[in-house]
């Protein structure tokens, strides 16, 4: 399995621990999509944050399905505060196998 279907799955199963266990030690996730649910864009640095900010705020909904481009693009639905997102993660840099930074954008 590619990172990103790795971090997909993770989601599916609703598996904070494991998602976070994915990025390095010091892994970013910038997502600007919280502003299409009227919330800040988050920009998050650390698994213990990422695993946080997953057990709290998230809420995945696959929606109409999981669309992979390549290995480091795909669009799915997240949702937040209630508000279904369709999103765009790209994987921009990755660091000894683990996720260093992946950004979501809002489609």
């Amino acid at each position: 399995m590619t990172l990103l279907e790795q971090y997909m799955d993770c989601m599916q199963k609703g598996d904070c621990v494991a998602l976070a266990d994915l990025f390095t030690d010091h892994g970013v996730i910038h997502d600007s999509s919280t502003i299409k649910a009227g919330m800040d864009t988050l920009h998050l640095e650390g698994k213990m944050a990422i695993e946080m900010m997953f057990h709290h705020k998230f809420g995945f909904n696959g929606g109409p399905g999981i669309r992979y481009f390549d290995e480091r693009i795909v669009w799915y639905f997240i949702t937040y505060n209630g508000k279904v997102v369709p999103v765009m993660a790209t994987l921009s840099e990755m660091e000894d196998g683990k996720i260093k930074r992946l950004n979501i954008y809002p489609l």
